[in-house]
């Protein structure tokens, strides 16, 4: 008898051939378990699955089982190969990469085969869109319901209906109100077109029709001092937690009040806006938006305070944009636009800082940064009289000070109390601070290492802008630290990071998963393709084509987004490493692929 692992290399060859070319309702109601189930809201140690995860797993073992049947390869209900598709960060790329990745699935018959569907960042934003739906791998149409992306937040219609205006508005009365609320809608609705106020644990009574949908991020704290077995956090419909140590929470009790284990105060559960703007708030890692200072602010030695001005300037260009949204007065334009120009020359004003003490440094910076803030401030109190500005100043009351205190992603701490040696230091304060998973490592492979969930097989379309294999090291390493299996990556696949293959499989020994790892920019799809633009990379790939792409997926006049509209290039590729061409659809080729009738 074959083992389900093998089974699982066999399906790899059927993934490969699908994807090394291509790679519900509201609710408005926290979800309240079972009288029999609320006096345990808290598990751990634990490095089992929850109840509802196992139940849900057993049901979704039976799809994939009658899936595996249709694509003849045989297989018993006590053999069926666990298989996770990951969905790497990447903003914008990777949340319409995956949708590609998907339909290419579907049209397949692979989407079934799949167990879990695991994503951090910007894939999360597809997951999100796509789970709206109960039955989005059946129908495989991505719809959107909500608030439509030709209706400006400001608008008299979303000051009285639960648009991005009203969230914000009740969002920020909250104890724990954050920038990543505030990242959250930007995101949501500014680019997913689609304010998504149902919550995680409604899921949780849903039939096995989908994948189990695994969302994560990490502890800003633990993050920042290295502790490794509570830098990961995981979301799941039944529960969210610490994977590594084994500690969780019912879901639709993540953000009540704990102490010691026991519930103190009951408040209501994130939203999915909210934890959007959790699993994709990259912004809130500091370094990463050092890359944006000017040359001459490299030479500061005022590290910090230089932090500090770098992201009070980065998040209020943000909100720019954000006020940008629906205006067509001219005039209104006009003075965005002033306000656009004096922020921007208030920020690339050179002044000799690098000749001062490290002292005078951080004095000019902070002054910098209050320079700003006033300027915002004085252009909405020019704005005449009207909902815009009504709406434009509770905004800036409500974000500015936020934007000092730099705070993302507070939620109460399930864990604050607990009386276990095994957590640690960086776990002790009464508030948990969750960011974008893809600051540690760009796909969320830690979420299906070792033994609790048992993956077989890890299918890593690899949709990152970093280092090629970054996020393949990074994950092997992680699981040498916590005594995870991974597989064993050869040192020689690493020489191909400036000129990859289009897949690599990974295999598994023993306990190990299978990984088939796909990167979205590769030699067989850039090689010798002809393109018209002039901004080409020396593989031939041209890369304005990427953001044309995103716009063209997503434009603002089009609030549902539905994946069958696309058309998909054929390529010409081996199967499996063989040396027969088979033709194949390709990977969503950035400068070829074209929207028909977006509805």
């Amino acid at each position: 008898m074959v083992s389900c692992r093998g089974r699982a290399v066999v399906l790899a060859c059927f993934v490969c051939v699908s994807l090394r070319g291509l790679l519900a309702q509201p609710v408005n109601a926290t979800a309240e378990p079972s009288p029999e189930t609320s006096a345990k809201l808290v598990r751990g140690p634990s490095d089992a699955l929850s109840p509802g995860e196992a139940e849900f797993i057993r049901q979704r073992k039976e799809v994939v089982l009658a899936s595996l049947g249709r694509l003849n390869i045989s297989s018993t209900a006590d053999s069926v190969p666990h298989i996770a598709l990951l969905g790497s960060g990447g903003g914008q790329r990777a949340a319409v990469a995956l949708l590609g990745s998907l339909q290419q699935m579907g049209q397949d018959d692979l989407l079934d085969t799949l167990l879990y569907m695991g994503g951090v960042s910007g894939s999360t934003w597809t997951m999100a869109l796509l789970y709206s739906d109960p039955q989005w791998s059946v129908n495989k149409v991505f719809s959107s319901q909500g608030v439509h992306g030709d209706i400006p937040w400001w608008s008299p219609v979303n000051l009285i209906v639960p648009g991005p205006y009203w969230w914000l508005k009740a969002k920020s009365k909250d104890e724990d109100f954050s920038l990543s609320e505030v990242w959250g809608v930007l995101t949501s609705y500014l680019f997913m077109k689609h304010m998504d106020q149902r919550l995680l644990s409604a899921e949780a009574s849903r039939d096995s029709t989908n994948p189990y949908p695994v969302y994560s991020a990490i502890e800003k704290e633990c993050f920042n001092t290295n502790t490794t077995d509570a830098v990961w956090f995981e979301f799941t419909p039944h529960e969210a937690g610490f994977p590594e140590l084994g500690h969780f929470v019912s879901t639709a009790y993540l953000g009540s009040g704990f102490e010691g284990g026991e519930l103190k105060e009951r408040k209501p559960e994130m939203d999915m806006v909210q934890l959007l703007g959790i699993v994709g708030s990259a912004l809130a890692n500091e370094d990463s938006i050092a890359e944006i200072a000017p040359p001459w602010m490299n030479k500061l030695t005022a590290g910090t305070a230089l932090k500090d001005h770098l992201r009070i300037y980065f998040t209020l260009t943000i909100l720019v944009d954000m006020l940008d949204s629906g205006i067509t007065n001219v005039t209104d334009l006009a003075k965005l636009e002033e306000l656009q120009k004096r922020v921007s020359d208030k920020h690339l004003e050179v002044v000799p800082l690098h000749n001062l003490t490290k002292e005078k440094q951080v004095e000019e910076l902070q002054r910098r940064n209050l320079a700003l803030v006033e300027i915002v401030q004085t252009w909405v109190k020019e704005l005449d009289n009207g909902v815009y500005k009504v709406a434009v100043t509770e905004l800036m009351e409500v974000v500015l000070p936020l934007l000092i205190k730099w705070q993302w992603g507070t939620t109460e701490n399930f864990v604050y109390g607990v009386k276990d040696s095994e957590v640690p230091d960086c776990l002790q304060s009464r508030v948990l601070n969750l960011i974008d998973a893809g600051i540690s490592i760009n796909l969320p492979y830690e979420s299906f290492l070792g033994k609790k969930r048992d993956v077989d097989l890890l299918i890593a379309p690899e949709f990152s802008a970093g280092e090629m294999f970054e996020t393949l090291t990074l994950a092997r390493d992680y699981a040498a630290a916590v005594g995870k299996p991974f597989p064993v990556i050869h040192e020689q696949v690493l020489l191909d990071k400036d000129w990859p293959k289009d897949f690599y499989v990974f295999p598994g020994e023993n306990d190990q998963p299978t990984i088939i790892f796909m990167p979205l920019f590769n030699r067989i799809n850039c090689k010798g393709l002809a393109v018209t633009v002039s901004h080409i990379d020396v593989h031939g790939c041209p890369i304005i084509s990427v953001w044309w792409l995103v716009y063209a997926l997503w434009p603002k006049e089009i609030p549902n987004v539905n994946i069958q509209n696309f058309r998909f290039i054929y390529l010409y590729a081996d199967r499996w490493g063989g040396s027969s061409p088979k033709k194949i659809k390709g990977w969503p080729m950035y400068c070829e692929m074209r929207l028909l009738n977006a509805k």
